[in-house]
């Protein structure tokens, strides 16, 4: 084999070794470390593509309750534990309850966000806070949050995007967080009728949870 040739095959190794590494970080951006969930912004693309198909019906944003407290009592450990532990429940039941099409993510902290097709919202936000209230095991513990989960139809909004959709969601999982006394950051959202309805279905699931682990 002469050199010229030699010179070739190791650039050409190089290079696919090169790609080969791009390809790995470009998957570890797009996939949360802790809960292997969509980061933002595949999630917002995959969205689009589905709202433009007409292939889901709603889009979730649910905030973890008590999750400062787990880190603050037990440990930034216990926390991540706690983000693991959520993220794949949630991973579970939108996949088997939320529809072929539908898809979740965490957007970061304790903040995860789905789309899903579902006719029956009232019933698959009461079995969401059913899964995400069960306690998390760790040493000394176990670990117990709920979430605030707010809803958005894709009918109700005028010019649907997964921006417009995760804005009107963020707004009615403000509102839920607003009505049981916790102010949270987003005190510049207004509630619209919707979201009262949406605040109703939830709040009843989460007395539903308060009731089965209340000692």
């Amino acid at each position: 084999m002469n050199e010229t040739l030699i010179a070739a095959s190791l650039l050409a190794l190089g290079w696919s070794t090169h790609a080969s590494m791009l390809c790995r970080k470009l998957r570890a951006e797009r996939r949360d470390p802790l809960s292997g969930l969509w980061t933002r912004r595949p999630w917002m693309n995959r969205t689009d593509r589905l709202i433009r198909q007409g292939r889901i019906t709603h889009v979730l944003l649910l905030d973890l309750d008590g999750f400062k407290t787990v880190n603050d009592d037990f440990s930034h450990q216990a926390g991540d534990a706690v983000l693991t532990a959520e993220g794949a429940r949630l991973d579970d039941y939108v996949a088997q309850n939320g529809g072929p099409h539908s898809v979740c993510a965490r957007l970061g902290g304790d903040e995860f966000v789905a789309a899903i097709s579902v006719k029956d919202l009232p019933g698959f936000v009461h079995g969401l806070a059913h899964e995400l209230a069960q306690p998390v095991p760790w040493p000394g513990g176990p670990l117990t949050v709920t979430a605030s989960i707010g809803s958005t139809p894709i009918a109700d909004v005028e010019q649907p995007s997964a921006s417009t959709l995760l804005e009107a969601a963020d707004a009615a999982m403000y509102a839920i967080k607003k009505s049981r006394g916790r102010h949270g950051r987003r005190a510049h959202r207004r509630t619209t009728e919707r979201t009262a309805t949406t605040q109703h279905v939830t709040c009843a699931a989460r007395e539903t949870e308060a009731s089965a682990w209340r000692p």
